[in-house]
């Protein structure tokens, strides 16, 4: 049942990325980030989710290294987010920072 309801909430965050993607020109920059963090918290939350409950219990507690995978994966999920998709909401994003 939980991995059902972690990939409707990566179902939902894409449709909700999608949808915003396409209203872009109609809001302001302020609204686009804030609202694409908050769809990329809900997208990063239904990817950890997903695989931490794909794992068996006893396979995740035997790997230590699994909470530094979730970090680096994470970490890839947020460079991707800051770096290829905030600039193609806000074009001139990266010239703000």
């Amino acid at each position: 049942m939980a991995r059902r309801i972690y990939s409707i909430i990566i179902v939902v965050a894409l449709a909700l990325g999608y949808y915003l993607f396409s209203i872009r020109d109609t809001h302001s920059k302020v609204y686009l980030i804030t609202v694409s963090a908050i769809i990329f918290t809900l997208f990063s939350m239904g990817i950890h989710g997903l695989l931490a409950h794909s794992l068996k219990p006893k396979v995740k507690g035997d790997i230590i290294i699994y909470p530094l995978l979730m970090g680096v994966l994470w970490g890839v999920l947020f460079f991707l987010f800051v770096f290829v998709f905030l600039p193609i909401l806000c074009p001139d994003f990266l010239l703000k920072i």
